[in-house]
């Protein structure tokens, strides 16, 4: 029961169903009993609907157009069910109709969050929403570095001990700067069965994976069950797997999200691209043979952090995957001169250095390769896509446009990255093509 699909098969077409039935009884009901009610409500959610769209996409920036549209409708009706409630509950004459009021209103309110999950999969099964994944409460195992390295384990030299782990580990740890000053909240860690097993493998390549605005390191482990397609890697290559490590984006919870960037509200892109992976190489003795066993990958605001620290630090990072991200950093009004203002004292000229589509047209990424992800119903972040592909392909990057089914939602944004996990085992040298 708790791998009951949420945001796919029939739960959500039957919870929609369910809200449809129970806002017609809502409003049939009312309209018997006082059309005017009826039209007085309908309006005042029209209103109620239209002011949600103005403080979410021009004066609040709780999301952008990215937002499906079709969501206002969902709306709307969730708002003229609550609305409804009041004068169903002074007209109706029965107790019958003013018992179920309120419950109608709550059917119609969970299909209108039905909805919006099925439209971002941030829920995909019952237990990602009721129970879900949790790093381990055992302390992170590291691993100090030999003094000596030798090779980095691959699956042509790796051979399992009989009583190796069957799954990976997610655990939970801060990841201390180490110059940058960067302040942030513990990252979440997937370490492979190789990784656990005793001996262990040594010296595997590393994957950072960068979430989204809003959101944490968690989401790519409860909404884009990340683990499980790390699972499922590792199990045909008897137990290899890159070591994953989920970092925080948000300046430690800052009301100003540093947006990958060296700027005046933060140093994270030097934290990304040279205090984690010092503190990787330390702690977890992974991606010590250097940049080509290094990647990051993001979705829309990780996306672009991505694609940032791909342009701006090949040296770190010679393997990216962008899945709708922007085609640079950007404050959620989308507006560049407020960009400029709060991040840089207005110095155009300091933005300028750091912007990926600027660094691609002087920079040679001839030893660097990339996957840019856009989905096909994505009219806000898919052009932008586009753009980076052409610009990186126009540097000399060796690079991939892939064009998936799906808005800007976890369908596309976790196929981005599970989809191409192969083609990461081989660039990162852990796997045979």
């Amino acid at each position: 029961m708790t791998g009951l699909p949420l945001a796919s098969g029939p739960v959500p077409v039957a919870v929609l169903l369910l809200g449809a039935l129970a806002l017609a009884w809502l409003a049939g009901t009312v309209v018997r009993r006082s059309p005017r009610s009826a039209a007085l409500t309908a309006l005042a959610a029209l209103v109620l609907t239209g002011l949600l769209h103005l403080l979410a996409e021009h004066l609040l920036f709780w999301w952008n157009a990215s937002f499906p549209r079709w969501l206002y409708a969902y709306a709307f009706a969730g708002i003229w069910a609550v609305l409804l409630v009041l004068p169903l509950f002074r007209a109706a004459s029965g107790r019958v109709a003013r018992a179920a009021a309120a419950p109608a209103a709550a059917v119609v309110l969970l299909a209108v969050m039905s909805g919006a999950n099925y439209a971002y999969g941030q829920y995909p099964t019952v237990d990602s929403l009721l129970d879900p994944p949790r790093p381990d409460a055992e302390e992170l195992p590291r691993r100090a570095p030999p003094t000596a390295p030798g090779p980095p384990t691959t699956d042509a030299t790796w051979q399992p001990p009989a009583d190796m782990p069957a799954r990976g580990r997610v655990f939970e740890a801060p990841i201390g700067e180490s110059g940058s000053g960067y302040r942030s909240d513990s990252a979440w860690i997937w370490l492979p069965p190789a990784y656990l097993a005793d001996p262990p493998a040594v010296d595997l390549p590393v994957l950072v994976l960068l979430h989204g605005q809003p959101g944490g390191p968690s989401d790519w482990f409860v909404s884009g069950r990340i683990s499980e397609a790390l699972d499922e890697f590792a199990a045909r290559h008897r137990g290899l797997a890159p070591v994953v490590v989920a970092p925080d984006l948000s300046g430690g919870g800052a009301r100003r999200w540093p947006l990958c960037l060296d700027s005046d509200v933060g140093s994270a892109a030097t934290y990304l691209a040279v205090d984690l992976p010092r503190w990787v190489r330390e702690n977890l003795a992974s991606g010590l043979g250097g940049p080509r066993q290094w990647a990051v990958a993001g979705y829309s605001y990780g996306g672009t952090c991505a694609l940032q620290l791909a342009a701006g630090f090949p040296q770190a990072y010679p393997t990216f995957i962008d899945v709708a991200g922007a085609a640079g950093p950007m404050v959620p009004s989308g507006r560049r001169q407020e960009l400029l203002e709060e991040y840089f004292n207005g110095d155009a000229a300091a933005l300028a250095r750091q912007e990926p589509l600027e660094l691609l047209r002087s920079r040679d990424l001839a030893g660097s390769a990339g996957i840019v992800v856009i989905g096909a119903g994505d009219g806000f972040y898919a052009p932008a896509g586009r753009r980076v592909y052409d610009a990186a392909r126009a540097a000399g990057a060796h690079m991939q446009l892939q064009e998936l089914p799906g808005g800007h939602s976890w369908q596309v944004w976790r196929a981005g990255v599970v989809d191409n996990l192969d083609w990461l085992g081989g660039r990162l040298g852990l796997t045979t093509p």
